[in-house]
């Protein structure tokens, strides 16, 4: 498995990588870091469903989180995910992160977007889970990782 740069590469404070296959080089997915906040950067995955369960994703962040980590000086990432997604949830915990907050990101996403919003419209959207992935924990558990 790896991960390279879209043709285009960066967009704004987003750098979205494709994940491939390592010998075939077909994509199964891709990896986005977005880096509006410096300080922290969020951290969106996506995997094709016919390749889940396969541990592109694992990988492909545990790749991405070692370059990061060795060449930013950035002390966190942050991971998003759906309580129902229990893989990722899965994936952000191995990583080393710790659950910080759960957030409602469908209303704070109609909010960015200018729209009045009424909570009560949206306490049956899924509930998110936000994770903090700190440098120092996940350099004691990958620092030393080939994979690079």
């Amino acid at each position: 498995m790896r991960i390279k740069d879209y043709a285009d590469g960066k967009r704004d404070s987003k750098t979205r990588y494709l994940i491939a296959e390592k010998v075939s080089l077909q994509g199964v997915g891709f990896i986005e870091l977005d880096c509006s906040n410096l300080e922290m950067p969020e951290v969106d995955i996506a995997i094709l469903e016919e390749f889940q369960g396969r541990g592109y994703a694992f990988e492909a962040s545990k790749i991405l989180f070692l370059n990061v980590f060795k060449n930013e000086p950035i002390k966190c990432i942050v991971w998003n995910a759906f309580r129902s997604n229990k893989a990722s949830c899965r994936i952000a915990e191995k990583l080393g992160g710790n659950v910080v907050e759960g957030k409602n990101l469908v209303m704070e996403a109609m909010q960015a977007a200018g729209l009045i919003v009424n909570p009560a419209d949206y306490e049956k959207a899924p509930k998110t889970v936000t994770y903090e992935i700190s440098k120092i924990i996940f350099m004691e558990r990958f620092g030393n990782s080939d994979c690079m």
